[in-house]
């Protein structure tokens, strides 16, 4: 949620928090499933034809739904296909996420090579999930060739940015002495 909450804003945000609360106040005062379930067409279409109309943070948002975040079916071509208009604008968070799709093969055909190429477009963004998932590709030498200093580069970046997981894999590569 917190990455969700991050990429979008203003007008968008509003509509999605205030849908959300209308669902749980509807939830709490016994509406039926299938007037939840009409509210839920109404954000998902404001969100689609948002998306439609270029809003890239609408578009990584709708991916995110087809991710199957925030209870919505998961759809995993329809969620590569939305983040990748909005990685294609240069949106990190979709960047990041379309990396993930072609690194697992979800949504489109497996890539190791183009996932580490959506990963470093967001790690120049300062993306620190990014940075820790191309620093281990550059360890790794996968979608990437091999290569140690630019490994604990993206890797370091990453850690600064507050990526435990980065952290740790310093720690690892870096053991304390004594």
């Amino acid at each position: 949620m917190t990455r969700l909450i991050g990429a979008l804003s203003g007008p968008l945000v509003t509509f999605i928090f205030a849908a959300a609360i209308a669902c749980e106040i509807q939830a709490s005062e016994g509406v039926q499933p299938a007037d939840a379930s009409l509210a839920e067409s109404d954000l998902i279409e404001k969100l689609r034809k948002d998306a439609d109309q270029g809003n890239e943070k609408a578009q990584y948002a709708l991916g995110c739904c087809y991710n199957g975040d925030h209870g919505f079916p998961r759809d995993s071509v329809e969620a590569a296909k939305w983040w990748g208009k909005a990685a294609a604008k240069g949106l990190a968070d979709a960047q990041y996420c379309l990396g993930l799709s072609y690194y697992l093969g979800q949504g489109v055909t497996k890539d190791i090579s183009e996932a580490a190429n959506w990963w470093k477009k967001a790690a120049e963004q300062d993306h620190a999930d990014a940075q820790y998932f191309l620093g281990l590709s550059y360890s790794a030498g996968r979608g990437v060739p091999k290569s140690p200093s630019l490994a604990m580069y993206w890797l370091r970046k990453s850690a600064n940015l507050g990526n435990q997981a980065a952290l740790d894999a310093l720690k690892r590569a870096n053991p304390p002495q004594g």
